[in-house]
């Protein structure tokens, strides 16, 4: 009986490091704009977290929007991967603070999220879209709240290699 018996080894020392290097998504506010008779609250950018607060919706048809700038200003290639939000937080004053604020959330209709850039969408070096959050109240909405109510809600954007 013969025996045989082979040993194949491959010895490398390579660095593999690609031309594009470069990640840096930058969100930019471009305006925020009110309708009816909401008033304008603030939004604050933290990386890729939006928080916008103090926006007052009161009446039918009230509304809010923000618009933001989305650019890559890196050298590799992004998709927008998912948009996160925190349930949105309501502020009422006074003895009806709880009803005002139950009477907002279930008249609340949430839009704008759709227009601008979009889950999947590409953004390749060099580019910029926007990207529009907004709020408004039913018109058919059948009271009104006692006193104003503030609006909060905070937005994360999430970006990831190409």
């Amino acid at each position: 009986y013969a025996s045989l018996s082979q040993q194949l080894q491959i010895k490398t020392n390579t660095t593999v490091q690609s031309s594009q290097t470069s990640w840096n998504i930058v969100l930019k506010k471009e305006a925020c704009y009110v309708s009816k008779f909401a008033k304008m609250g603030t939004m604050v950018i933290d990386g890729t977290s939006v928080t916008i607060s103090g926006f007052t919706l009161q009446a039918p048809g009230d509304g809010f929007s923000c618009w933001l700038h989305v650019e890559n200003k890196g050298e590799i290639a992004a998709k927008l991967s998912s948009i996160n939000y925190t349930e949105p937080t309501f502020s009422g004053t006074g003895t009806s603070a709880s009803a005002d604020t139950k009477l907002i959330s279930d008249n609340l209709i949430y839009g704008y999220g759709d227009t601008g850039i979009q889950k999947n969408d590409k953004l390749n070096p060099g580019d910029e879209n926007r990207f529009g959050i907004g709020f408004s109240i039913r018109e058919t909405m059948t009271s009104l709240p006692d006193n104003p109510v503030t609006f909060s809600i905070t937005y994360t954007i999430n970006f990831e290699q190409a």
